[in-house]
């Protein structure tokens, strides 16, 4: 494009015909032999400027050396370049590549280090290199940048190659970073240009490499300043990386701009060149593994058509795309600049093998990057920090010292949960029983920290559904375990991180309880007069007693409170529970607070004393449910017996004489706190759904929840708990919710300037209320459950109103999602019926009627979409609406809420691997 050697010697009678008139910098030519000099110049050009390698002479550096030359006048020497080139009539586009192929001699010509600078970031005498710690060091940081680029998808794409390229590639990065800080040169940079020079790399990739590179040393408690001057020397090889990209596209750029695209359309080969290369780009996505799960299902081959009209016009064909906009069709979309450069590499692959040229493949990429944007609608702000922090970080296991460290931490747990009277009782078994406990916590909370998985978890629910374990006891070996850890060593967010790990367990643990514990609650509250019916009235509640008596007179744990005075005793027993249990209310004693108080009582012999009642009902004759209930009647006496309050507040929420209300800071930050909590819910996907209201209501709510919390921390009592359960009773609230509302609570917390431990109380306090919570989801899940496994699936099909029943259900569904602003995006387009025809048998099967899904699993149909919590939540929502529609009752509701529900994991396993 230059014309060749000739077409070069030309340009360098040109330049120097310029430069003898150019009063700028004529001067530094005189007296000197001006022809040699041209004639060195001419050579080093022509090889330069991709002409033969025939330049012998000295090396540039050498040649300047000592002449003071300044960018100035550097300067001074390209423009007269560039005007050469114009009068010779080169084309602009060749004048600018010729211009960016020069620059990189600048340096050498001024005697400035070529790219890199170290020797100007001396310190005391140290170098970078010693100030960053040695090659150890900078081998260590690569290391772990590199792993930040794979997970950062701005670069993933450059960074995502084979094992024994990975290795070489950082071996290079660490020679290029020890040469550049000041160490031994064993990277020749000059080839960095020409490696380089073929990639898109651009300067928001060079970017995104250097902020991993900078929170890569800061992981590794490199100071700041020292970092700053490592970048500011990696910087300067930035031209290096980025030019063959910024070159390319820029001519490319220009002529798509000056030309249009009617040349590159038939450069392609018109409407059948594009279809060819259509057709074989499809086939390379098919098996490119980063781009074969968008591109894969029965809707293939409409995505195609659309997708392939949109390349014709984008490309210059003469035809109009019909199809919905780019940013519509990409939001419901999970794709990240990792996709779009694949997608990118996959069309010049398909390109070239269908004979476009180089130039032709630039100007495709060119245009393609116009519609980056659109289509990465949904791109995120990427947390480099927290990506690197989760490559490198240790798991919870291997932190508090793996086999060896649960093992101890599960020892000394179990020993002090012997001690503790909140749940003594559960833990105290014969030698044999004890050893056997031990070594499945041991095992079980091993695999949940991350360590190797022996424990089947599907045992642990059956296991602790008998058990009287609730929500509190759960929070006592909590408690527990956080005390261990803490005496152990354990850091702060290791302790945390464990906590939070063993939080999902609670619903295996608490659910039997839970259940049973409503169920009999409901039943008392029809009248405890049918209780004392069917518990034989006061005739049988005496002989009740005295089964009761001989059972725990014998019980070591608390024998010896019952015989010092064991008619009497006994005598006033059985009137207090004829009285409370539903009989006549005939006890004249004192208080049970104040029989009490001097004897000693705790949790664990309460809890002796429950096992012993219940026993005693068994001995009989008793139903089960029976007992459930008297058993539900007789809890609320464990704060009367010791001498605790019954309302929300508690004295633990007293500290150095100050209510928790006051280390809040007072109502005004509390409120404070709230709004900052709630602001945070209506962002948070996995709870917005409960939050996001009309403003009306969203006020009603900050206003309750800000009452709660200031009656529970000890302020005055402005909201009545009691009305909290059947407030929560009908709405899916579970566990996994309230753990984020605790955690979001928390963050507020501290960002509103909260002392930790203050923090740390507010958590008990609000564990409280759990239970009030998220009963009624646990209840409702748990008997549709049953119902479901007892039943079987063809009723509950049968019940839906068979195959007429579930299709009418279904097609209110769409009615509904497709009304629905928050969701209906998913549900749009082309491809809807095939997706509606498609769900509906993977319903009806899924309800066991009669259908054969015959689709792709749900979470590779489900891989690419950006859908979350929230959006899973409202079309669950949508589903009750559209059954209630259709006449289903709330009991068939909920357990096709139960069948669905366990969908959510594998709908959003993209979803939450990515957010981890």
């Amino acid at each position: 494009r230059m014309g060749g050697e000739e077409g070069i010697a030309q340009f360098m009678d040109r330049v120097y015909d310029l430069i003898q008139v150019d009063n700028r910098i004529k001067s530094w030519f005189s007296g000197k032999n001006y022809q040699a000099i041209k004639e060195g110049q001419r050579v080093y050009l022509t090889e330069l400027l991709g002409g033969p390698k025939i330049y012998k002479g000295k090396d540039l550096v050498e040649i300047h050396k000592g002449m003071g030359l300044s960018d100035y006048e550097f300067d001074c020497f390209l423009a007269n370049c560039e005007k050469a080139m114009s009068g010779l009539g080169v084309e602009d586009e060749t004048i600018d590549e010729a211009i960016v192929s020069m620059e990189p001699v600048r340096n050498a010509l001024m005697d400035r280090a070529q790219g890199l600078a170290a020797h100007a970031k001396m310190v005391d005498g140290q170098s970078i290199l010693d100030r960053f710690g040695g090659e150890m060091n900078v081998e260590s940081v690569v290391e772990m940048m590199y792993s930040g680029c794979l997970g950062d998808p701005r670069v993933r794409f450059y960074f995502e190659v084979n094992k024994e390229k990975i290795q070489g590639i950082k071996l290079k990065m660490t020679q290029l970073m020890v040469g550049a800080f000041g160490g031994a040169t064993t990277y020749d940079d000059s080839k960095m240009r020409q490696i380089h020079y073929n990639m898109n790399i651009t300067d928001y990739h060079f970017d995104a490499v250097l902020e991993n590179f900078w929170c890569a040393a800061e992981l590794m408690e490199i100071s700041n300043a020292v970092i700053s001057d490592a970048v500011e020397v990696l910087g300067k090889v930035r031209q290096m990386v980025t030019a063959g990209c910024t070159v390319r596209l820029e001519i490319a750029r220009k002529k798509c701009e000056s030309q249009g695209t009617d040349g590159l359309y038939e450069s392609l080969g018109g409407q059948q060149g594009l279809q060819t290369f259509v057709d074989k780009l499809y086939e390379t996505m098919a098996v490119d593994d980063r781009m074969k799960h968008y591109f894969s299902g029965s809707k293939l081959e409409a995505i195609k058509k659309s997708q392939g009209d949109y390349l014709a016009v984008m490309f210059g064909a003469p035809i109009t795309y019909e199809g919905r906009p780019l940013d519509r069709i990409h939001s419901v979309m999970s794709i990240s600049d990792f996709e779009f450069d694949s997608f990118l590499s996959c069309c010049g692959t398909a390109l070239r093998a269908v004979g476009a040229d180089s130039q032709n493949v630039d100007e495709c990429v060119v245009l393609l990057e116009t519609a980056r944007r659109d289509v990465l609608i949904n791109r995120r702000p990427h947390d480099v920090k927290r990506t690197q922090e989760a490559a490198s970080a240790k798991s919870v296991y291997e932190r508090i010292g793996g086999e060896v460290g649960v093992t101890n931490m599960v020892e000394t747990m179990y020993n002090q949960a012997l001690e503790d009277s909140r749940i003594r009782s559960f833990f105290e078994k014969n030698k044999a029983k004890v050893t056997t406990i031990k070594k499945k916590m041991t095992q079980y909370i091993g695999g949940v920290f991350g360590g190797p998985v022996t424990y089947d978890a599907n045992d642990l629910r059956p296991m602790h559904y008998g058990m009287n374990i609730s929500d509190y006891h759960f929070d006592a070996i909590l408690d527990i375990i956080r005390g261990v850890l803490k005496e152990s060593g354990s850091k702060p967010k290791d302790i945390t991180d464990a906590l939070l790990l063993l939080q999902p367990v609670r619903a295996d643990v608490t659910t039997g309880f839970t259940v049973r514990q409503e169920m009999a609650r409901k039943n008392v509250e029809k009248g405890k007069d049918q209780m004392f019916k069917r518990l034989g009235g006061s005739e049988g509640i005496t002989a009740l007693m005295d089964q009761l008596f001989n059972i725990a007179t014998t019980d070591v744990r608390i024998k010896d409170f019952l015989l010092k005075d064991k008619d009497r005793i006994k005598a006033g027993m059985t009137v207090y529970f004829v009285e409370i249990l539903g009989g006549p209310k005939a006890y004249k004693g004192k208080e049970l607070g104040e029989i009490h108080k001097t004897l000693g009582v705790n949790d664990y012999h309460f809890d002796a004393f429950m096992g012993d009642f219940g026993r005693a009902l068994l001995g009989t004759g008793h139903q089960d449910a029976l007992i459930d209930e008297v058993m539900v009647s007789l809890e609320p006496v464990r704060c009367d017996v010791l001498g605790r309050s019954r309302d929300i507040s508690d004295v633990s929420v007293m500290k150095d004489g100050k209510p928790l209300i006051e280390r809040y800071g007072g109502d005004m930050n509390l409120e404070t706190v709230v709004e900052s909590m709630y602001d945070k819910l209506v962002e948070d996907p996995r709870v917005r759904y409960h939050f996001e209201k009309a403003k009306a209501k969203q006020r009603q709510i900050r206003r309750k929840m800000y009452q709660y919390l200031s009656g529970a921390f000890g302020g005055p009592v402005q909201y009545d708990v009691k009305q909290m359960r059947p407030a929560h009773y009908n709405m899916n609230i579970t566990d996994y919710h309230f753990d984020v509302v605790s955690e979001l609570f928390q963050r507020a917390s501290k960002e509103n300037g909260v002392e930790a431990e203050a923090m740390m109380d507010a958590a008990v306090v609000v564990a409280k209320v759990r239970a009030d919570v998220t009963t009624g989801c646990v209840v409702r899940m748990e008997l549709a459950k049953k119902k479901n496994a007892q039943d079987g699936m063809d009723q509950l099909f049968q019940r839906l109103g068979g195959l007429d029943g579930v299709m009418a259900m279904i097609d209110r569904l769409y009615e509904c999602v497709e009304r629905d602003k928050r969701i209906n995006m998913f549900f749009e387009g082309a491809k809807l019926q095939t997706l509606k025809r498609q769900q509906t048998d993977y319903i009806i099967a899924t309800l066991g009627g009669p259908a054969d899904y015959r689709g792709r699993s749900i979470e590779d149909s489900h891989a690419v979409i950006e859908i979350t919590d929230y959006h899973f939540d409202c079309y669950m929502q949508n589903a009750g609406r559209a059954m209630r529609d259709v006449g289903a009752e709330q009991d068939a509701v909920d357990e096709v809420t139960v069948v669905l529900e366990p969908l959510r994991k594998q709908v959003l396993a993209r979803h939450y691997k990515e957010n981890k």
